[in-house]
């Protein structure tokens, strides 16, 4: 028996089946918090040896057939449809790369003219995040190219067109999130 059974083995059934209703949902984050306010190892497990733990059972969930599958992603159509629906004057329409433990994922954004949290001027409005699988794609030589960003590119530029305004990609090629936003480049 691994470190994950032994865990999972000492688990109270009703905290577990609470855990893996949350996992199942691909709600991670609130399965974290629950494993360590509610789990029995004391002292909790730390935030990395939680998630790591959640993730293996995730992945057991998925192999018994329990998990969510994922929604389609978006039609062009349909994030031309979003695109339309923002009541603020977009300026710009951004792909740009982000991730977490699962891996990297394109976030393609509207930037709209009003105050946001990342900027004084500007703000965004997300349109979908994109993602084709996990970080396991880097070590089995499956990307590159990465779909999701071949996706986001043109479907960003398809949007972008559409209300007439730029769109910016500042690394299609590889995943880099410590590179300049589309904001970034306006004057000030």
């Amino acid at each position: 028996m691994d470190h994950a059974d032994a865990w999972w083995s000492t688990t109270d059934p009703r905290l577990l089946e609470r855990i893996d209703a949350l996992l199942c949902t691909n709600r991670l984050i609130q399965a974290v918090v629950l494993l360590r306010e509610e789990g029995p190892q004391q002292p909790p497990p730390g935030l990395f040896e939680a998630q790591d733990l959640l993730i293996e059972r995730r992945a057991e969930l998925d192999r018994q057939g329990l998990l969510e599958p994922p929604p389609p992603p978006l039609t062009t159509a349909q994030l031309i449809e979003k695109a339309e629906a923002v009541t603020a004057p977009i300026v710009a329409v951004e792909a740009f790369w982000d991730g977490d433990t699962q891996g990297w994922f394109v976030v393609l954004v509207a930037i709209v003219r009003r105050p946001g949290r990342h900027h004084h001027r500007f703000d965004e409005v997300r349109l979908t995040v994109l993602q084709h699988g996990g970080d396991t794609r880097l070590f089995n030589g499956q990307v590159p190219p990465w779909p999701e960003s071949q996706q986001a590119t043109e479907q960003g530029r398809a949007v972008a067109q559409h209300v007439s305004v730029p769109f910016h990609f500042a690394s299609p090629a590889e995943p880099n999130d410590d590179l300049p936003r589309w904001w970034d480049t306006q004057l000030s």
